[in-house]
C-alpha cells in the first residue's frame, strides 16, 4: 500500500502504493513527440521522515514527453498526464492528485485512513523548437489525511505499530534533471 502511494510519482523512488506518476488523471497523448528522457531526482526536502513511503534521496526513472497547443504530455508508462505549457513554449507545470486507502490490501490494520497526495512539477524544456535535449524541474508531493481519516498508527510515536510517516500532513521535494535518451519515433 505504501508503495502505491508513491509509485504515482513519476517514479518517486518506488514509494509505496502508487503505480502512476502524477495521480490518477489520464489524457490522450497528442501533439509532437519529444522523445524519452532519463530523469534523475534529488531530494531537497522531506517532512515525512527518512525513508517514509520507501522514498530515497536519489531516484531515477524514464518518461516520454510530447508537446501540443499549450500542453505538455507526460507519459510515465502507466498513464499520460496533461500539463500546461506556457506561452514561451519551454516553461511547464503538471499537477496531479490521488487518494489512497492506507488500509486496503497489505496496509496496516486500524480505523479508516485515506491519504491524499498532491503532486506539482514546474520546469523548463531545454533545446530548440521540438529538438528538446533535456529538461529541469522541481517536483513536490504533499500528503494529507482526508476528512474523517484516523491515521494515527501510521505516524511514528506511541500509537504507531507500523510507522509510515514521521508526521502528517507532510511533504517531499525533488529537483529533477533529465536528458533525452531516445529520439521521438519518426
Amino acid at each position: 500500500m505504501r508503495m502505491l502511494l508513491l509509485a504515482l510519482l513519476p517514479a518517486l523512488p518506488v514509494l509505496p502504493g502508487c503505480v502512476e506518476a502524477f495521480g490518477d488523471q489520464a489524457a490522450t497523448a497528442s501533439g509532437t513527440a519529444l522523445g524519452t528522457f532519463h530523469v534523475v531526482g534529488t531530494q531537497t526536502g522531506n517532512t515525512c521522515g527518512e525513508g517514509a513511503l520507501g522514498a530515497t534521496r536519489l531516484w531515477e526513472f524514464d518518461v516520454e514527453l510530447a508537446r501540443g497547443d499549450g500542453a505538455l504530455f507526460w507519459d510515465n508508462g502507466a498513464s499520460v498526464i496533461e500539463g500546461v505549457l506556457d506561452d514561451d513554449e519551454v516553461s511547464f507545470s503538471i499537477e496531479g492528485r490521488v487518494v489512497v486507502d492506507m488500509r486496503a490490501g497489505d496496509g496496516p490494520p486500524g480505523p479508516p485512513c485515506a491519504v491524499e497526495r498532491r503532486d506539482l512539477a514546474r520546469g523548463e524544456l531545454r533545446g530548440t523548437g521540438d529538438d528538446i535535449a533535456r529538461f529541469e524541474a522541481r517536483m513536490s508531493y504533499a500528503f494529507t489525511p482526508t476528512a474523517g481519516s484516523r491515521c494515527e498508527n501510521l505516524v511514528a510515536g506511541e500509537l504507531s505499530v507500523e510507522p509510515v510517516f514521521a508526521a502528517l500532513p507532510c511533504g517531499m521535494d525533488y529537483d529533477l534533471e533529465a536528458r533525452r535518451r531516445a529520439d521521438p519515433p519518426e
